[in-house]
Order: C-alpha cells, then sequence, then structure tokens
C-alpha cells in the first residue's frame, strides 16, 4: 500500500496504555522490518503484519508512511536523550573519560536500531519528495543529539574543547570505530572473524591511543 508524498501528523496521540502500547509495537515493527528488508522494502504492509494491527491504525496515529519514519527517528533521539542523561563521565584521567565516552556513544551508536535510524535519515534527506515538514523535523533531531554529544564531549575533554575542531573530529573518530564494530558483527560476509571479548578489547585499546594526545593538548590550554 503507497502512503501519500506528504506527511500528516497523528491529531489524537496516544493517551492510554493500550494505545501506548500499540505505538510502540508498530515503531518497534517499522525498525525491525527496515533491519531485515531495508528502508524502501519496509513496506507499510510488511509493517502492519509485524505490528499486528491494519494500516488504518498507522494512519490514526501517524498519518503516513514518511511520518512513521520520523516517528522511529524522533524515537531513536528520545533514547539518545535517555543514554546521555544517565551517562557518566567523571574519570581522573582523559584516557578514563575517553573510555567512559566511548562507552555512552556505544549504548546509541553500537546498536542494531541505530542501522535503522541511519537508513531512515539518509534515505529521507536525499529523496526529493521528502515533504519540507519532515526535513525541518530531522534538523531539529539532529541539533538536539548535537546538543548532547556537546555536553557529553565538554565533559570529556573540559577546556580542550574548545580547540579548533578537536570536539568534533574526537566524536566523529569514536562513532565511527563504533559503528565500524556494529557493521563488523552484523555484516556476515565480513571476512574478520570476531573474537567474543575483541570489542571491549578495541575499545580500550583505541582510548589509549588517544590519550596521549588530547592529555597533551588539555595540558596546554589550562596554562
Amino acid at each position: 500500500m503507497t502512503a501519500p508524498n506528504r506527511a500528516t501528523r497523528s491529531r489524537r496521540p496516544p493517551t492510554t496504555d493500550n494505545e501506548q502500547a500499540t505505538r510502540r509495537a508498530v515503531i518497534d515493527a517499522a525498525v525491525a522490518s527496515i533491519l531485515e528488508r531495508g528502508f524502501y522494502r519496509a513496506s507499510s504492509n510488511e509493517i502492519t503484519r509485524r505490528a499486528g494491527v491494519t494500516w488504518g491504525v498507522i494512519q490514526h496515529y501517524f498519518g503516513t508512511r514518511e511520518s512513521l519514519m520520523l516517528a522511529v527517528l524522533e524515537d531513536g533521539a528520545r533514547r539518545f536523550d535517555e543514554v546521555v542523561q544517565h551517562g557518566v563521565i567523571d574519570g581522573d584521567t582523559v584516557a578514563e573519560r575517553v573510555a567512559q565516552l566511548l562507552d555512552v556513544l556505544a549504548e546509541h551508536y553500537g546498536t542494531q536500531d541505530y542501522l535503522a535510524y541511519m537508513q531512515i535519515a539518509l534515505n529521507m534527506d536525499h529523496d526529493p519528495t521528502t515533504s519540507a515538514e519532515v526535513r525541518a523535523t530531522l534538523q531539529q533531531v539532529a541539533r538536539r543529539s548535537a546538543d548532547q554529544l556537546r555536553t557529553l564531549i565538554r565533559a570529556t575533554l573540559g577546556p580542550a574543547t574548545s580547540v579548533p575542531d578537536l570536539a568534533t573530529t574526537v566524536f566523529l573518530t569514536l562513532r565511527g570505530f563504533v559503528v565500524s564494530q556494529l557493521l563488523l558483527d552484523t555484516m556476515t560476509y565480513d571476512t574478520v572473524v570476531p573474537e567474543s571479548d575483541r570489542v571491549a578489547r578495541q575499545r580500550r585499546l583505541l582510548g589509549k591511543m588517544l590519550a596521549p594526545y588530547l592529555e597533551e593538548v588539555v595540558r596546554d590550554t589550562e596554562r
């Protein structure tokens, strides 16, 4: 079933436990469908089948498939907010704080769900039929995540956060590492056979590799 191009939001948000559970089931079904079949093959029919609801239910809560995909992204952003709020960056050394930051980032960027979020964001951003409303919300979600990330990186780097490009480079390096580990575990045709404990070991190793340079930068900014 093909949904209209324009996104329309539900005018009646879920209020009861059953309604909230139904909305949760649809979002979870959308994520599962994308992970198994890919963004474009995760059709409305496939999502309704997995969620055990009718297309009318999805229209009631989300409006269109486009709005449903956007709701999945917003749900991911909300979960990331929770990860950041519960994340602890309090190590005495830069190496300890980098390791803690890596663990916090892995709680979001190292999950299978993030692969679904990434597919949604990439496809909706590059689709010329994506509505202006959805594009505006995509930007809002990105800005909110960026604000949360700045909080984490300030706690990790302290005064060194002011060094041009340092915070962004640290984030891109750590996120890229976490996502690469996720892809390695996901792609069955990858030639590298993972060991059961390699993820934790490699994360600690990356922190040790970055720490000497970051400690030097932190010392320089504190002089």
